[in-house]
């Protein structure tokens, strides 16, 4: 698990981000709770969150499927926007879980959104879920653990960071990212000395191009509702 504390100054609001991966045993908590389909135990695993959640009072608890997130800095930028749209009252859905999910997904439909970055019973089966815990107090760790023990999963290696030309290649594709937006911004970044064999320094240039390109569409969602106000 990794943990971050941040601070929006002109907001005044501290809070923190935890970011963990976690292995589910389907089979298990599919006896133990007596579940008869894969489509319920999403039902529970949601339901059961949601009660961590509101023992832990102004927690956000979310799950994701990382398919179309690209690393952590992904999921920092939008809890700073969902903590941002909140405070000021811009906010586009009525919950903080819904409003993380479209700032991920950089959508405003809600349906889309959910697509894109929730999980579904292919997910679990995977076996590997990426949850975000959001928090004003440092009582990430004792929330993570409390999900671990209720659902007795195992924490597992997180591999949200790991970057591959492939996984670049279809989160431009999700998110409908064209050559000429990315052609200028890689130009900012590009090194005159960089060898053109440089496959590791050209997935890492070409990551940072998408990072940008992905906030803003961020803030074009942020700007979109305040104008709509």
């Amino acid at each position: 698990m990794i943990t971050r504390e941040f601070y929006i100054k002109q907001l005044e609001l501290r809070y923190f981000v935890a970011i963990n991966q976690f292995n589910l045993d389907l089979n298990h908590l599919l006896e133990r709770n007596k579940i008869t389909s894969e489509e319920k135990v999403l039902d529970h695993l949601f339901k059961t969150l949601q009660e961590i959640q509101d023992n832990n009072k102004e927690s956000v608890i979310q799950i994701i499927c990382d398919k179309f997130i690209l690393n952590q800095d992904h999921i920092y930028i939008a809890c700073y926007y969902m903590q941002k749209a909140f405070f000021r009252k811009t906010n586009i859905s009525n919950t903080k879980n819904i409003e993380l999910m479209l700032y991920l997904s950089t959508y405003r439909q809600i349906s889309k959104a959910i697509e894109t970055v929730g999980i579904n019973s292919h997910d679990l089966k995977a076996g590997n879920i990426i949850i975000c815990i959001i928090s004003p107090i440092d009582n990430t760790p004792k929330i993570n653990e409390e999900i671990l023990q209720i659902l007795n999963a195992n924490e597992t290696e997180l591999t949200l960071n790991n970057m591959t030309s492939e996984k670049i290649k279809k989160i431009i594709e999700n998110y409908n990212i064209l050559d000429s937006q990315i052609k200028p911004v890689l130009n900012s970044y590009l090194n005159k000395e960089k060898s053109k064999n440089d496959v590791d320094n050209e997935v890492e240039i070409l990551s940072s191009a998408v990072f940008d390109l992905i906030c803003e569409k961020m803030a074009l969602l942020n700007l979109e509702k305040i104008k709509s106000r």
